[in-house]
């Protein structure tokens, strides 16, 4: 009797144990409960960004579709998804390590299910953020060459999100990126 309920007290601990452990996926776009997923594709980009221009930083198109995780799902407007937000998150691809701030726009856009949302001449930086460090140190009066790598140069990459929800209220999002150079 004292055996087996050992047993059973170490064959429940272990099972504890392997409860706790977290699981592992490489199904990312599967992972939420959403039944749907945004992908986002940046045409018509600018390679280089001049931070002096006085203008913020803004793309002429992208496209941001709606992708069912199960193509023999049954969909409804209920699963059209409203973009509630963006995050554009910047790290350097040049050497240096501090990057541009993260920044966070509205959105207010509809993606019907399955569907796709052209955005035409949305922001991705604001003005004030090129003047903000360290692309500050690319202007004349502050030397002109930033200070990490000694170029005229910053270049950085974006890593772009989109947030929003289905007309039914479940959280959905898309990520997408590009690459920038900024200079005088």
């Amino acid at each position: 009797m004292i055996k087996t309920t050992t047993r059973f007290a170490a064959a429940l601990a272990l099972t504890v144990a392997f409860l706790a452990l977290p699981g592992c996926s490489t199904n990312g776009q599967g992972d939420d409960a959403a039944p749907l997923y945004l992908t986002v594709d940046f045409t018509q980009i600018p390679v280089v960004k001049n931070v002096s221009d006085g203008s913020l930083l803004q793309f002429s198109t992208v496209t941001i579709k709606s992708v069912m995780k199960s193509p023999t799902a049954v969909t409804s407007t209920m699963l059209d998804v409203r973009i509630d937000d963006y995050i554009i998150e910047w790290r350097r691809i040049d050497g240096g390590t501090k990057a541009p701030k993260t920044e966070t726009f509205a959105g207010n856009n509809i993606v019907p299910v399955g569907g796709t949302t052209t955005l035409t001449n949305f922001p991705f930086m604001s003005i004030s953020a090129l003047s903000l460090s360290p692309l500050d140190q690319l202007f004349p009066f502050n030397g002109g060459i930033d200070r990490e790598t000694g170029k005229s140069e910053i270049r950085c990459a974006a890593t772009v999100t989109f947030r929003g929800h289905t007309i039914s209220g479940q959280p959905v999002q898309g990520t997408g990126g590009f690459n920038m150079i900024f200079l005088y």
